[in-house]
């Protein structure tokens, strides 16, 4: 058991997300970190359908329904404001037959791909976020399972974020604002 922090990368001045990404991994590179695989985590939206609503003006909720290549036997689904389901990976073919009361949203489906790496006790992944063929942003995610070592990487890692003071509890306080 450890942390994990889940980050959206600004995308560096003059750069495309694809340069800011190759720019981040370079980086772990460079200080060590081994390349371990890929990653992939996707996101489908769904909104109660318009059938399932009693009165005219009343607001629809959210699904989402998510995916992720750590847990290949598992689909995740969140209800808005509500609570978190973990079922197995035939749960996409419930949502098609639950066509009559929760309905895909349009070109809702977002994407995270990405290279995982190991760096000492971390775990650092770097993704791009993509929605339909665009690129939309990055991600980075870090878990640790050592507390007393996570300042001084992280510190060098997300500089960008985590200004002068690297100690311990700053970047304790820093994380617990970015999520």
């Amino acid at each position: 058991m450890g942390v994990t922090c889940v980050s959206q990368m600004p995308v560096a001045e003059g750069k495309s997300v694809q340069q800011t990404v190759e720019l981040l991994t370079r980086k772990l590179e460079l200080l060590g970190a081994e390349k371990q695989g890929t990653f992939c985590v996707d996101c489908e939206t769904y909104h109660t359908a318009s059938s399932t609503l009693g009165s005219q003006g009343q607001a629809g909720k959210l699904m989402y329904v998510m995916h992720n290549s750590e847990f290949p036997l598992s689909c995740f689904a969140l209800f808005e404001n509500g609570p978190c389901l973990v079922a197995d990976t035939n749960f996409d073919v419930l949502m098609v037959k639950l066509k009559g009361f929760f309905q895909s949203a349009k070109a809702s489906k977002i994407e995270t791909r990405g290279t995982r790496y190991q760096y000492c006790d971390f775990l650092v992944k770097v993704g791009t976020v993509t929605m339909g063929p665009s690129a939309r942003g990055i991600s980075v995610e870090v878990r640790c399972a050592a507390v007393g070592l996570r300042g001084p990487a992280l510190c060098g890692f997300l500089s960008h974020s985590v200004h002068t003071n690297c100690s311990e509890s700053a970047l304790l306080q820093e994380f617990v604002c970015l999520l």
